[in-house]
């Protein structure tokens, strides 16, 4: 039986298609599965960095979130009327929202590489627990903000006409 071999390119791997007697096998190179481990290897350092720079933004917001504190606190000792209720639930708002975002950027930077699955979860489930104490801290200070434009529109004498 004679076979009559050639080699074509596919996605850059080279398969080697041999004719015998009307049929045409396919051999697959001995290296295939390098190329698949490669590609994985690949897709697994690309999600190791995206992960990092999910990382860093919440690093950043931790960053960002402890400077807003630092002039709401400012701000609010050197108002001569400091002792608003709403000013003071905005400030208590930042703070718990500060909170939440130093437990989630914690836990997201400890799954970073993690593969035991319970601390895993236990991770995420902290994360979870971040972003509550976010939610709850914006909540917290919307309703500061609220209680803020009412005493500043109590302030403004109306002048009926």
């Amino acid at each position: 039986m004679s076979k009559i071999g050639y080699t074509i390119p596919f996605d850059s791997h080279k398969i080697k298609q041999i004719l015998v007697l009307g049929l045409v096998i396919m051999e697959l190179p001995k290296n295939m599965s390098n190329n698949r481990k490669d590609f994985s290897e690949k897709k697994s350092n690309k999600i190791l960095g995206l992960e990092k720079e999910v990382a860093l933004g919440l690093w950043i917001q931790v960053i960002g979130q402890i400077i807003e504190i630092k002039g709401l606190t400012g701000l609010l000792h050197i108002e001569e009327d400091a002792n608003t209720i709403g000013e003071q639930q905005i400030l208590t708002g930042v703070w718990i929202k500060t909170i939440g975002q130093i437990l989630e950027a914690i836990s997201v930077s400890s799954q970073i590489g993690e593969t035991d699955l319970i601390k895993l979860l236990q991770e995420q489930k902290l994360a979870i627990t971040g972003d509550m104490l976010v939610s709850i801290g914006s909540a917290y200070e919307v309703i500061g903000g609220i209680h803020v434009l009412e005493e500043e529109t109590d302030k403004i004498p109306r002048i009926v006409p």
